[in-house]
């Protein structure tokens, strides 16, 4: 048998001047929203995402992963912590206590506290994550946190020695 791949007789071949690759590239930018919803959808089915994305979270990538981040200051329970942020405090009995990372001071100050205000515990899910019912507290003594606290147990946020440093 013989295939014919002639075009029919009375009809015309269309040629294209311009690529498929730029009709395409028009297409994505006059509907970005839509391309990038799709985009999306075509990821979160995709089976080979998954694959690699266990892959990456199990097993020996994540070995090495761990291991990298017990090395890096920057994730340890120190001042240079990635999440640590600058705090002035004012202790019940007058003294101002200024320093960065909280758990890194409630850690170290322990004496300062109830001893019931310093049982950590792990959280769930996360168990590296450890909080106490000081830290709970004093987090809420920051200006700017939701459901800021203007004292707690005589701990107060020490705003008058913030504004003498900048003022001088």
């Amino acid at each position: 048998m013989k295939l014919n791949f002639a075009p029919p007789a009375g009809t015309f071949a269309v040629t294209v001047t311009e690529p498929r690759v730029t009709r395409l590239l028009e297409w994505r930018q006059n509907n970005a929203e839509l391309h990038h919803q799709l985009r999306v959808a075509g990821i979160r089915r995709s089976s080979k995402v998954r694959q690699v994305l266990q892959r990456n979270h199990t097993g020996l990538a994540k070995r090495r992963w761990l291991a990298s981040l017990i090395q890096n200051p920057k994730f340890q329970p120190t001042d240079l912590h990635v999440a640590a942020k600058s705090w002035v405090l004012r202790a019940p009995n007058g003294s101002i206590h200024t320093f960065r990372n909280l758990r890194n001071f409630i850690r170290e100050n322990e004496e300062l506290f109830d001893a019931a205000d310093v049982i950590w515990k792990a959280q769930t899910r996360r168990p590296k994550l450890t909080w106490c019912q000081a830290y709970q507290s004093l987090a809420r003594l920051r200006p700017g946190c939701p459901r800021t606290l203007d004292s707690l147990n005589g701990w107060t946020w020490a705003t008058e020695v913030i504004e003498v440093a900048l003022a001088g």
